[in-house]
């Protein structure tokens, strides 16, 4: 009886954590943009960051058969979005902010914005 309490109560705790992995909808959805070159700030790649209501973010880069997507799962934490690659395990954070339909994120001093597709 005890060890089903405990099962139970650590399904809960894992229940209320992906309901909680996010704390703004407005970043839910999918956004358009293409990374810059840290040295020269040219545009490189095409991408699209896809952040999910149960805590899950996706990075698709490139295009059509060259196109690869990085798994992750992600938090919010006041004007930071901390993610933990599901592969690696490599944590990054960065500072975000939202204007309407434009996602800014800024990281190593590079800022990129994203645009919200409908």
């Amino acid at each position: 009886m005890k060890n089903q309490i405990k099962q139970v109560f650590v399904i809960l705790c894992c229940m209320f954590l992906s309901c909680n992995a996010q704390e703004n909808p407005k970043i839910i959805g999918k956004w358009d943009s293409s990374l810059k070159d840290a040295k020269t700030g040219k545009l490189v790649e095409k991408i699209i960051l896809e952040f999910t209501k149960d805590g899950q973010f996706l990075q698709h880069l490139g295009e059509g058969k060259m196109q690869h997507t990085i798994i992750s799962s992600y938090k919010i934490e006041k004007d930071k979005i901390i993610t933990v690659e599901k592969e690696s395990q490599e944590k990054s954070e960065c500072n975000y902010t939202i204007n309407k339909d434009t996602l800014t994120l800024l990281y190593d001093g590079i800022s990129n914005q994203y645009i919200k597709l409908k």
